[in-house]
């Protein structure tokens, strides 16, 4: 299959967001590969209703529910290129937007070539209340101011075949590295921009809750001894777990405020800057809307299932 611009993203449990990050990203991307992290909500549901429908997504499952995105993540690059000729590779979240400048990156491509990596300025917006029942793309309404603390930037690739071989993505997406070369931090900031990524990280105190809960379960799983290391990968999520645990997850929006940003939420606020949004969203009637409890639950037996699956007979 012959692609120019593609993008690779794990997902688990977004089904509140999942078809919006779709539908906004392919106006950018010509093809998506989503690998679902064994979500027990709508998510598989309406991606797979997204493919039927004719939209240019592979899908596969991840079965193993360990917070190891950096692995997972250059485990996709590397399947997808064995696969497939493209170009352009952006390494997206399911809470991540993109807009993109296509003619200034093909140009910044002419200038200096393939096999490398940019960065990708990246800006958060900040929580901005909860989401009345008028449907998911409320949430770009509700959602419309950034955040003036500086986003970490994200990586994408100028892939080039037979060249990217030892490129490894790093945790979150915000690296690439080839440790093969005499420098071997790759990705470096472009001389002009070509992409944003809007990022939606918190949109409900549901939300905040399951992402937290369920990332740090995912951490547990990864490495033993996380809860004590004075350092780890996805330390914020032992944080978020932590002050949730304390407040006997009795969490509302002002908790979580303080939870999350603190004293300095009203300071924060950036000039509104709502995306455009050009789509209607089909399949919201296909999110299950569990309670945490269940997702919890299901992803505890899942995971159970699936050791005793691996364990010798």
């Amino acid at each position: 299959m012959q692609l120019q611009i593609v993008s690779l993203t794990m997902v688990k449990n977004e089904e509140d967001i999942i078809e919006a990050f779709v539908r906004y990203n392919l106006r950018s991307i010509d093809h998506m590969f989503i690998a679902d992290n064994m979500s027990t909500d709508g998510t598989a549901d309406i991606l797979q209703a997204l493919k039927a429908e004719g939209l240019p997504l592979t899908l596969s499952t991840d079965y193993d529910q360990a917070l190891k995105q950096n692995e997972k993540m250059t485990a996709m690059y590397r399947d997808a290129f064995k696969k497939h000729a493209f170009e352009y590779v952006f390494l997206l979240d399911a809470d991540e937007f993109l807009d993109l400048d296509r003619e200034t990156m093909f140009g910044l491509r002419e200038s200096h070539g393939g096999a490398t990596a940019y960065y990708v300025k990246r800006v958060n917006f900040l929580y901005g209340g909860e989401v009345a029942d008028r449907g998911n793309l409320a949430i770009f309404d509700i959602m419309s101011v950034p955040d003036t603390v500086p986003a970490t930037d994200k990586s994408m690739i100028f892939h080039e075949a037979g060249k990217c071989g030892g490129f490894k993505i790093g945790n979150g997406n915000h690296h690439v590295r080839d440790w093969s070369r005499t420098e071997p931090h790759v990705s470096v900031k472009p001389e002009k921009e070509f992409a944003l990524i809007r990022h939606l990280p918190l949109r409900s105190v549901e939300q905040y809750m399951r992402k937290s809960l369920l990332g740090w379960f995912a951490l547990q799983l990864r490495e033993a001894g996380v809860n004590a290391a004075k350092q780890t990968v996805g330390s914020h999520w032992r944080t978020q777990y932590r002050l949730i645990l304390e407040q006997d997850c009795k969490v509302d929006a002002e908790t979580m405020i303080s939870n999350v940003y603190g004293a300095s939420y009203a300071k924060r606020s950036g000039p509104r800057d709502a995306p455009t949004i050009d789509f209607d969203l089909k399949y919201e009637h296909l999110m299950r809307k569990q309670t945490i409890t269940t997702q919890l639950a299901r992803m505890y037996e899942a995971t159970i299932d699936n050791m005793w699956a691996q364990a010798p007979s």
